[in-house]
């Protein structure tokens, strides 16, 4: 099993650039609004039982797609705190046992790009946040520019189009 880790602040093109490559290579698509969905079904954001719930499904998610040999995509929006070090380290465990291997994309557009793309309609859509205020809250709050391994691919996506980060994607990592 391959798994390709998408991360970076909100609005940097985490959905649409996993949604590309999932397109072009065939991997199964987890973007994180999937469990954020679930999750908020039961516990309101600020509810602290939330996190536990969110990180424990993706964990087992992750598992079970490397378990049955499931060449993934997964997005996130990392931050360098201990629940997110724990997440990455249950994460790389349970593909790791499979003898799966993960590669790491760190989106890192300007924060001018981000505070643009924040209120597109395909957020919107997806029910990710979409107001100004949120997004300054959360990069002055929180620590996203954050290189998780250092084999990482960062790609600035203000420079970059979708397709463009996607044949970068697949050429680094050899996915074709």
């Amino acid at each position: 099993m391959k798994l390709i880790v998408i991360h970076g602040p909100p609005a940097a093109g985490k959905h649409t650039i996993g949604q590309e490559l999932a397109g072009a290579t065939g991997y199964k698509f987890f973007h994180n609004h999937l469990t954020v969905d679930v999750v908020r079904s039961l516990f309101d954001d600020e509810d602290e039982r939330r996190l536990n719930l969110l990180l424990r499904l993706r964990v087992d998610t992750i598992a079970e797609a490397a378990h049955h040999d499931l060449d993934t995509i997964f997005t996130m929006a990392y931050s360098d705190d201990q629940p997110s070090r724990q997440f990455v380290k249950d994460m790389t465990e349970a593909v790791s046992r499979y003898e799966g291997v993960i590669h790491y994309v760190r989106l890192d557009p300007p924060d001018a790009t981000l505070f643009e793309r924040i209120g597109n309609e395909s957020r919107r859509r997806l029910g990710k946040p979409t107001e100004p205020s949120q997004l300054r809250h959360y990069i002055t709050t929180r620590q996203t520019r954050v290189t998780i391994d250092p084999a990482t691919l960062v790609l600035d996506t203000s420079k970059l189009t979708p397709e463009e980060s996607v044949r970068r994607i697949i050429d680094e990592f050899g996915l074709l």
